[in-house]
């Protein structure tokens, strides 16, 4: 089965789907028939120029000239023999949810690389060159520690929920067309859905059993292991965890206790 092909430049996609066209841009989500579509021309080296049956045009920008070809070829041979002439009626528009800008993910990250640096450069001025280098040790601490150990209590939250309402099941090893073996499993929930999971991906047996969530079975499974093992590992990530968050808290109030 061929991918799905994708024309896509800044936040406007498009991707081209067995029987419709789905374009998003920013939260608007558009939903185009391809029976609603006439025929698909080039606008340029990267973007495309879609007419719909009732004479109203589109464009589709794309990244470049090489993806904007392919997406054309693609597109033309999807479009079916029988046409709507309703054309642009048949397009459907919709809110999807919030997402965050692209320059606006960038923008945050400089801002708080700013803000490291600026916290470093003056602890150091202030208190010297020793305690500059304290406060950065410290920021690193605090980087690695603080999701850390955020990851281990979600970890362990997920342990608990699974030994209360837990499914186990038979999951088994994933195989490519070549024959080569995958490092994941798969399974399927009790409601027919297949998933697969990574747990378990350095056994080098073909089935392992997996305990899910009925609740939320795609996002909180595990596969089965002794209970001392689980509470073992769980302890001794916390140790080294909280520990190192808490070096990173010290180091970054020390200068100025």
């Amino acid at each position: 089965m061929i991918s799905p092909q994708v024309l896509s430049k800044g936040a406007h996609i498009t991707v081209l789907r067995p029987d419709h066209l789905k374009i998003t841009e920013d939260r608007l989500i558009t939903t185009i028939p391809l029976a609603a579509v006439q025929e698909v021309r080039p606008d340029g080296e990267t973007a495309l120029t879609l007419v719909l049956t009732d004479g109203v045009t589109r464009r589709l920008p794309g990244g470049n000239a090489y993806s904007a070809e392919a997406f054309r070829t693609a597109l033309t041979a999807a479009l079916p023999e029988q046409r709507d002439p309703a054309g642009s009626s048949l397009i459907t528009t919709e809110t999807g949810g919030l997402t965050i800008p692209v320059w606006a993910v960038w923008g945050g990250v400089l801002a708080f690389l700013a803000a490291c640096t600026g916290y470093v450069w003056w602890t150091g001025s202030a208190h010297g060159g020793n305690m500059g280098l304290a406060a950065f040790g410290a920021l690193l601490g605090l980087l690695i520690g603080g999701p850390s150990t955020a990851a281990l209590v979600i970890s362990a939250r997920d342990r608990v929920a699974l030994a209360r309402r837990g499914i186990t099941v038979v999951a088994t090893r994933v195989y490519y067309p070549n024959g080569k073996r995958a490092s994941h499993y798969r399974f399927t929930d009790a409601s027919g859905n297949e998933l697969t999971t990574t747990y378990g991906s350095g056994r080098t047996t073909d089935e392992i059993h997996v305990v899910y969530d009925p609740e939320g079975p795609s996002h909180r499974h595990a596969a089965v292991e002794p209970v001392y093992s689980t509470v073992t590992k769980h302890l001794i990530g916390a140790v080294f965890a909280a520990g190192i968050l808490v070096l990173g808290v010290w180091g970054a109030a020390a200068p100025y206790l």
